[in-house]
């Protein structure tokens, strides 16, 4: 593999990169006790020729910004990559084809991952001083990504009314509460 495409195929491979960081600052191994108490050295984790590579390659990495440009298509062309959704299948297919691209054998593996749909969002505020009696107020909210459906019949509960942080902060402990309804 000539020279260049070894260095990018090194580069794309951002773990391999923090491995010789995590490596290479280790230099000196720690010192570990044998059974009988006394000190006694770590056997090395690797060999001097691949902590020599591994420089080698820390130092290409340093040098280049291939592998920054990779990262940036990848936020840029491609976006959020959640598991499960199509961004993160673009993401595997165009990392397989750059990879391919540079001579690499490339084997893709069927996995399975989670997936979390968003569902319907609503709430309503159902009871506030001063709020006509039988009337609601929608609420605009955003559930967090994998958190778990409402039940069947709803919630309804009270939730702590302020306009910031500085606002919450001054409320007595007897605190005035509303009343808001989650749709199932």
């Amino acid at each position: 593999m000539p020279e260049n495409q070894f260095r990018r195929v090194a580069l794309l491979s951002l773990a391999l990169f923090l491995s010789a960081q995590r490596v290479i600052a280790q230099q000196t191994p720690p010192v570990a006790s044998s059974p009988n108490g006394s000190p006694s050295s770590t056997p090395p984790v690797f060999s001097p020729q691949t902590l020599s590579e591994l420089k080698q390659l820390q130092k290409a990495a340093l040098e280049s910004d291939y592998a920054y440009r990779q990262v940036a298509h990848l936020a840029n062309n491609i976006g959020p990559r959640l598991s499960g959704s199509a961004q993160a299948a673009k993401a595997v297919e165009y990392v397989a084809a750059e990879l391919k691209a540079l001579g690499c054998n490339v084997q893709l593996e069927k996995v399975m991952v989670p997936h979390w749909v968003r569902g319907e969002e609503s709430a309503a505020l159902v009871q506030f001083p001063g709020q006509a009696p039988n009337t609601t107020q929608k609420i605009v909210l955003c559930a967090l990504g994998g958190s778990v459906a409402t039940p069947k019949n709803g919630i309804e509960a009270e939730v702590l009314v302020v306009k910031n942080f500085d606002e919450l902060k001054s409320m007595p402990r007897e605190i005035f509460f509303v009343k808001i309804r989650l749709p199932p």
